[in-house]
């Protein structure tokens, strides 16, 4: 597959690429994944440690089901 048919793909299908990624996240911190969650070795790793890490990508994978969610109802 090349560049333009992956865009085609991705255009056609957003909904499911947002509910995936979404789904991927919230289980990804709830289940407390290293390659999710770790700060180590990251840039900025001082900032945002793991338990902020887990949060954030928690509301993000909540955020992307509901926007897919939401394109289906309307």
């Amino acid at each position: 597959m090349n560049s333009e048919q992956i865009t085609v793909f991705l255009q056609e299908h957003w909904n499911w690429v947002t509910l995936i990624i979404g789904a991927v996240l919230l289980i990804g911190a709830i289940m407390n994944w290293n390659w999710l969650c770790d700060p180590t070795g990251k840039p900025d790793s001082h900032r945002y440690g793991r338990g902020s890490r887990r949060v954030i990508f928690f509301l993000l994978g909540i955020v992307l089901i509901v926007t897919s969610i939401m394109s289906w109802v309307l």
